[in-house]
């Protein structure tokens, strides 16, 4: 393991740790350099959109059965968008087909509700995706 030095007191500091022997502070972390094809280094940086345009691309296409456009555009290498993508098409044309038919109640109805409990899964997920929540006073957390 490499040592680095610490930002504030110049002291050489193992990388496994989390604070400057000297000084005492917290040395901050930076993620590790991940090599790329070029044969250089590059930091590794976690690709994260904007929560607001994530957010749109959940609303407004829902109106057309695409769901999990927010969670594609969020982080496009995990397979929830496209599992959403897929379902949502899937109840939304089920459910278009079966509103105008004699069995409406019974076949359409159910797709509909499914529909929109996808959807909002999908918004819930596209906006809170990196949120961390805690909780103070309840329990040894």
């Amino acid at each position: 393991m490499a040592d680095r030095r610490c930002p504030y007191c110049g002291e050489l500091v193992p990388s496994n740790s989390v604070t400057c022997p000297k000084c005492y502070k917290k040395i901050p972390v930076e993620p590790e350099p991940v090599r790329d094809r070029s044969g250089g280094y590059q930091k590794r940086q976690r690709r994260s959109g904007s929560r607001k345009v994530a957010i749109l691309l959940s609303v407004i296409p829902a109106f057309v059965g695409l769901l999990g456009l927010g969670l594609i555009y969020r982080n496009p290498r995990q397979k929830r968008g496209y599992i959403a993508l897929l379902l949502g098409l899937l109840f939304f044309v089920a459910a278009v087909f079966l509103t105008f038919g004699i069995f409406t109640i019974v076949f359409a109805v159910p797709c509909w509700i499914m529909y929109v409990l996808l959807f909002l899964g999908c918004l819930a997920l596209a906006s809170l995706d990196d949120m961390v929540f805690r909780f103070h006073g309840v329990g040894p957390f």
